[in-house]
């Protein structure tokens, strides 16, 4: 054969390789939108279990663990979560993590000091557009050890007597949405997150039933896997001369300060303190942040509003860093979580009880139908460096009837309200108006947020 006839016929083969090579990337690329993308054609749609998802997601994760092996990081997620420690946390690195489902994080690199430490904590950070499947560690004589993120995380919420509304919320978004999310991720590429309900003996027949109702919360369940995600209901009826009647809403707080549910909460990592007309998306599966994370509140549009608590903060002796509108969201280390919720009590009974703060101004400029937020946000402030507190406004707390991409989003929230166009509105569902008849699942886009509610509340098992 003549070398003419050989170089051709070699062009030809290094032709077809790198064809192929480029189909694959092309491939691989397509695949995340391949996982929420819920076809707009009159096939009929699957159910919301998703089962062929998950294969989808188990390769994905395949393929990225194999290409996690071959490069290093350039970038180093978020500063550290809230943990207690007393000793400098050193310098991350970051491996890229497989799981899918994962929006960007914030964009600056920040010095982050750890939280309820006597001494400063400095962590060198920068950002990262993916979940961290493993830390690695730098010790002081020099060793390299792999840290785990799979944190185990509980989703808490109280659903108090007397308002079907809140039973309805409870189920047919915050439960129905959890239930979908956990079908989605693979086990084996996260950690454990469990949804905790605590709620008044009134109500807690008419939660799931598929819920473990736990008859005494001292006692640490046991009957499943620490492998399988569990929803709980655990029984909480405040006493008839609880201070909290006078301003109900801190029942959905108080709970926590209860001692008899402190070993139950501590055996988790993380929380996330919830309201109960929320989704969460499976995206949060995988959050992991090194911040305390909170959403962003709608109750100080006024610079007097600032003025006030800081003289609030004064009064109080507590300290004020300039973090405001923290949002009721909170997601963060459970020890910081269960430290902070006695000391927001507080705060709010002394506003509820001073001559000084309880006299409402009307909203937004003074107004004590809010007094949870400003007690949260002077909490939140005084217990967490103002570097280690991400308010979220882009990922957490979303309105639900946003159009953002649910692949970006974590926790949607409907916010108070009925003058928000379109849908998801929590009032309109309340009303009765959202029916299967107006909003077919098949039309339903589960890759945006306002759709991706709908479905959770009229669809979701």
């Amino acid at each position: 054969m003549g070398i003419g006839s050989r170089r051709r016929r070699g062009q030809a083969a290094a032709f077809v390789g790198v064809m192929a090579l480029l189909l694959l990337c092309f491939n691989t690329i397509g695949v995340e939108w391949q996982v929420l993308r819920v076809p707009q054609t009159s096939a009929p749609t699957p159910a919301l279990s998703g089962p062929a998802i998950i294969g989808v997601v188990a390769a994905v994760g395949s393929l990225r663990n194999e290409a996690a092996d071959l490069r290093a990081s350039p970038s180093i997620p978020p500063p550290t979560t809230s943990a207690i420690a007393t000793t400098a946390v050193p310098r991350i690195t970051v491996i890229p993590s497989v799981v899918p489902f994962f929006p960007v994080e914030p964009t600056s690199t920040r010095n982050a000091t750890n939280v309820l430490s006597t001494s400063a904590v400095q962590t060198t950070t920068s950002t990262g557009t993916a979940p961290s499947t493993f830390a690695l560690e730098t010790i002081d004589n020099n060793t390299t050890t792999p840290v785990p993120l799979y944190e185990s995380v509980a989703i808490v919420t109280f659903v108090p007597d007397g308002h079907v509304k809140f039973i309805d919320q409870a189920q047919h978004m915050l439960w129905s949405s959890w239930q979908f999310a956990i079908g989605q991720v693979p086990r084996q590429l996260r950690g454990r997150t469990d949804l905790l309900v605590f709620a008044h003996r009134n109500v807690v027949a008419r939660l799931p039933p598929s819920c473990v109702r736990l008859g005494d919360p001292s006692l640490l369940p046991q009957s499943s896997p620490p492998s399988h995600d569990r929803c709980y209901v655990v029984e909480h009826t405040p006493s008839a001369d609880a201070y909290w009647h006078r301003y109900s809403f801190m029942f959905s707080l108080s709970f926590l300060a209860e001692p008899a549910f402190q070993p139950l909460l501590m055996s988790y990592d993380r929380l996330l303190r919830t309201d109960t007309d929320v989704v969460i998306t499976p995206a949060f599966l995988t959050f992991r942040p090194r911040q305390f994370v909170v959403g962003r509140g709608g109750y100080m549009v006024e610079e007097y509003t600032k003025s006030r608590i800081q003289e609030l903060a004064i009064d109080l002796h507590m300290t004020h860093q300039g973090l405001y509108n923290v949002g009721s969201t909170w997601f963060g280390n459970t020890s910081t979580v269960l430290s902070m919720v006695p000391k927001m009590l507080e705060v709010a009974k002394f506003i509820l009880d001073s001559p000084k703060y309880n006299v409402d101004q009307g909203f937004p400029r003074w107004h004590i139908g809010v007094t949870s937020m400003y007690a949260g946000e002077l909490v939140v402030n005084h217990f967490i460096p103002k570097d280690n507190v991400w308010v979220n406004s882009k990922s957490l707390d979303i309105n639900c009837n946003s159009i953002e991409k649910t692949i970006n989003v974590y926790h949607s929230h409907c916010w108070p309200g009925d003058q928000y166009p379109g849908y998801f509105n929590k009032w309109a569902f309340e009303r009765g108006e959202y029916t299967a008849q107006r909003f077919p699942r098949d039309n339903l886009d589960l890759a945006v947020i306002n759709d991706y509610f709908m479905a959770m509340a009229l669809y979701g098992k």
